[in-house]
């Protein structure tokens, strides 16, 4: 017999009952779900409103795989997180006059 196997021998169903519920609820407990980080859809006239654009430019940017929109029916929606990350830094260069 393996150390890690369990031998059910005079177990109520009850007990039973009470050990997998237990468990379970443990697992439940450490199981968090990837999406239930903050997400927020926006439409496409709030994207446009963030990102000061409009919104032929938001459509043009959607098609060029700059900003990546979610289809959902016949409406296009974006995530707050997806449009956060198609923002990219520009870096600025500071030049000294010699």
């Amino acid at each position: 017999m393996r150390p890690e196997s369990i031998l059910l021998q005079n177990i109520s169903p009850e007990d039973l009952k009470q050990l997998i519920s237990e468990a379970v609820e443990e697992k439940l407990i450490q199981f968090q779900p990837q999406q239930a980080k903050n997400t927020k859809y926006l439409t496409r006239k709030e994207t446009s409103e963030l990102l000061k654009i409009s919104l032929p430019t938001l459509n043009e940017y959607t098609k060029s795989g700059k900003v990546k929109g979610h289809r959902i029916g016949g409406r296009v929606l974006y995530l707050e997180s997806d449009i956060e990350q198609s923002l990219t830094e520009i870096e600025t260069f500071k030049y000294k006059r010699s």
